[in-house]
């Protein structure tokens, strides 16, 4: 059975991912790393380039290439979750894991210091970030979600370790 780690970045999505696999002897694949690798940039640039159809093309199709390991783990961004085909992929042989944190949580996870903290007094920046989180909510074709506000990456995959013994 497939592992589908679900979330915004700031959710330890790719952190998990890479101890879970490594404690479970899965391949490990994070779909946006994949793409990097692939177009030889950084994600946020290529959708700046490129745009949002050329990105969401290659996410469909390395999505087809992955998602046809069944033994294996996948780190994928909320809104590959908004195509259907996807969906009904991961769906069909998969569990899917949506990963959540508290929205101070996630900024001060990808900006360290003192930007976090200049963000969280703007709240134009604020607004921005929590319609595109409300948008980008896919929780809802998830298996199972953590909230991962207070875990270490170590702590989240123990708790994905326990609940596989269930699953």
């Amino acid at each position: 059975m497939k592992i589908i780690l679900a979330g915004f970045n700031g959710t330890w999505r790719k952190e998990i991912g890479s101890i879970l696999s490594e404690r479970l002897g899965r391949k490990f694949f994070d779909v946006e790393q994949i793409i990097e690798e692939r177009e030889r940039d950084r994600f946020i640039h290529i959708v700046q380039i490129k745009g949002i159809d050329y990105i969401r093309k290659l996410q469909n199709q390395i999505v087809s290439e992955v998602a046809s390991n069944e033994e294996c783990i996948i780190s994928i961004t909320p809104d590959i979750l908004s195509d259907k085909k996807n969906r009904e992929r991961f769906k069909s042989n998969g569990l899917i894991i949506w990963l959540t944190a508290e929205l101070s949580i996630i900024l001060l996870r990808l900006y360290p210091g003192k930007e976090s903290k200049d963000l969280l007094k703007k709240k134009d920046a604020l607004t921005q970030i929590r319609q595109m989180l409300k948008e980008q909510d896919f929780s809802n074709f998830a298996d199972r979600i953590i909230d991962t506000s207070f875990l270490t990456p170590e702590e989240a995959t123990d708790t994905i370790q326990k609940m596989l013994t269930i699953f």
